[in-house]
């Protein structure tokens, strides 16, 4: 049985839903928006994104627990390139 690991055009789900809340409000998109100037290069800029959303998701995801570590899996599946590559018109 041959499996497929993309979802609607992107790399996985969870870049897709990375994509899809960093252009649904206000601050996410004004923090894309700064992650888009913040380097020379895609690598440059989607390595900025993540280290401010990393920082995010330690400071809401709380303690140790089964939750935190099943968002950093989520979250270390995001293929960040991808992000900024398809925000960047």
């Amino acid at each position: 049985m041959l499996t497929t690991s993309t979802y609607n055009g992107w790399s996985n789900r969870e870049t897709w839903l990375a994509s899809l809340w960093l252009t649904n409000d206000q601050a996410s998109y004004g923090l894309l928006l700064r992650a888009l100037k913040a380097a020379d290069s895609d690598f440059g800029c989607a390595e900025w994104l993540e280290g401010r959303l990393r920082d995010q998701l330690e400071d809401e995801a709380g303690d140790a627990s089964m939750w935190s570590d099943l968002l950093s899996t989520a979250f270390c599946r995001i293929n960040w390139v991808e992000v900024i590559e398809n925000n960047r018109d």
